[in-house]
């Protein structure tokens, strides 16, 4: 049974979604420290995740019984509210130990009891120079952000009575083209309507106005069928039959495709096929809506170049955000699915653009409700899912990569900035 409205009341629960900053602090000299037991090195704060970390270290363990152990502990020196600490995971290294910061009582500090012998320390993970470098990789739970999806327009769906539904109801008889789909392993026909087409698939509409106007340039009556009809027969290849039934589908009532990846493994290819379909002949939101559901319920590791590329083919930002996003939590994973790795790595400009999203770290979401339009500052900061929630809202195109959506957004708020600029001038000129 489908799900046709949802709310929710309370905070929203927090998520580890692999966002991780990477710290350092070097103690130097670390063997010839005169801490006794029980005494500790406090280090100077270091910023992550938007807060201030410091590290204190026993290098003579907190009791006398414990001397020969060195413990770390990581303590939280954020601004936030003392009654709502942050989540937090953090792993700790040096050169030859790797291991988890154990949970404090105390949310604000995290912690890791005998991590090491002193003796091992000093002998194994002090460089030439006497120097104890430790790094500690931090991630903090945060809210899981919505997928964003387009909001969609029933044309038929339970309105039984609507023109497009009962088009859609009598398209064998009533329909003035005919579409003849070339698969792999299929061939199928299919009858359609152009006035549906010209209001929900503009390529293909157009395609078949360029077949007819061929057709009656070259005199050819090749078009009408053994019953003496005129219906236009188009021919497309390279399509698939499931693909085309749901896209017309979408085309005549608003339905969305049924995926379901617990139940059919070839949901995935199914879902790629129709975008396709929707890309080829201009069906927008049908576009959207698929992009939406690979991002949902199919974008893992193991796939993760794949969609990639897909991504980048189609110009589908929200899911090329997506990917990058996952490389940059298991980029192992993504590197083993060597196929598809060494096609994202045959395309220089996609290459480039993963690295300089890695390193220069992923865009935030930005409520419209609690954060507003933003300025024009803001803008190159925002997610895909902000961009589009804005553009939806004030009934802009929401299509297009990252880089167009920006621009779009900026377009719009300039002539409001570009207002307020010359009020300000008027006010100066006034003054003077």
């Amino acid at each position: 049974m489908k799900v046709t409205g949802s709310t929710s009341y309370g905070k929203v629960p927090k998520v580890f979604l692999g966002n991780k900053e990477k710290i350092q602090f070097h103690i130097h000299d670390f063997a010839n420290q005169t801490q006794e037991a029980g005494e500790c090195i406090i280090t100077d704060s270091v910023n992550a995740h938007g807060g201030l970390w410091k590290l204190s270290i026993y290098p003579r363990g907190r009791t006398e019984s414990d001397t020969g152990y060195v413990y770390i502990y990581m303590f939280f020196k954020g601004v936030d509210n003392e009654s709502d600490p942050p989540d937090v995971k953090a792993m700790i290294r040096t050169k030859t130990i790797s291991r988890e910061l154990e949970k404090s009582t105390n949310k604000r500090l995290v912690g890791c009891h005998k991590f090491s012998t002193r003796n091992d320390i000093i002998e194994n993970d002090c460089n030439d120079d006497g120097t104890l470098t430790i790094t500690v990789e931090i991630e903090i739970a945060t809210e899981k952000k919505p997928v964003w999806f387009p909001r969609l327009l029933k044309h038929g769906g339970d309105n039984n009575n609507s023109i497009s539904a009962q088009l859609y109801r009598s398209i064998e008889k009533t329909s003035d083209v005919t579409v003849v789909v070339v698969g792999n392993t299929s061939r199928k026909e299919f009858k359609v309507h152009k006035c549906i087409l010209e209001l929900r698939a503009k390529s293909l509409y157009e395609l078949i106005l360029t077949e007819e106007e061929s057709n009656n340039n070259n005199n050819n009556n090749n078009n009408n069928n053994e019953d003496g009809n005129d219906d236009t027969i188009i021919t497309l290849p390279d399509t698939e039959e499931k693909a085309f039934e749901a896209f017309l589908e979408f085309a005549y009532t608003g339905k969305e495709p049924e995926l379901n990846k617990d139940d059919d493994n070839d949901d995935e290819d199914i879902a790629k096929s129709i975008l396709d379909a929707a890309n080829r002949f201009g069906c927008t939101d049908l576009k959207l809506y698929i992009e939406s559901v690979l991002v949902e319920k199919f974008l893992v590791a193991s796939n993760t170049a794949a969609l990639l590329l897909l991504s980048d083919s189609y110009s589908c930002a929200l899911l090329k955000e997506a990917a990058m996003n996952v490389y940059i939590k298991d980029t192992k994973t993504v590197i083993e699915s060597k196929a598809d790795w060494t096609k994202l790595t045959e395309s220089n400009d996609l290459l480039l653009e993963l690295l300089l999203y890695a390193t220069t770290g992923h865009k935030k979401y930005s409520s419209v409700v609690d954060d507003g339009d933003g300025t024009l500052d803001d803008v190159d900061d925002f997610d895909v899912t902000s961009l589009r929630e804005r553009l939806e809202k004030v009934n802009l195109d929401v299509d297009g990569s990252r880089q167009i959506l920006v621009e779009r957004w900026k377009n719009y708020l300039r002539p409001a900035n570009d207002d307020n600029e010359n009020q300000n001038q008027n006010k100066r000129q006034r003054t003077e």
